[in-house]
């Protein structure tokens, strides 16, 4: 076989591969609130906004539950007061599962 036919045939190969990796898991509408400053993955593009991806769900869970009640407060915090005031235990889980999966 040529040169040229075993990079094809090693290209096809990679094809389905490469295919799969571009197809990124659908966004849940819950966490499209949380996109405009920690991105889809959790690694946000702006400086002084925690990372969360990869971050254990059970803290995430208590973290938002905390902003929610209002026990972290102050700064930052209170920015994620607003956000996590009309979210529900069930939405809070769904939250910190897809962060803490990314």
């Amino acid at each position: 076989m040529s040169l040229f036919r075993h990079k094809a045939a090693a290209l096809i190969a990679l094809l389905p591969l490469s295919a799969a990796a571009d197809e990124a898991p659908a966004i849940p509408p819950l966490v499209s609130g949380c996109v405009s400053c920690h991105s889809a993955d959790g690694n946000p593009l702006v400086a002084g906004v925690p990372i969360i991806a990869g971050q254990r769900a059970d803290y995430l869970v208590s973290a938002l539950k905390s902003y929610r009640s209002g026990s972290r407060s102050g700064g930052p915090a209170d920015v994620m007061r607003h956000f996590s005031e009309e979210l529900s235990d069930k939405d809070i889980e769904e939250i910190a599962a897809w962060f803490s999966t990314n």
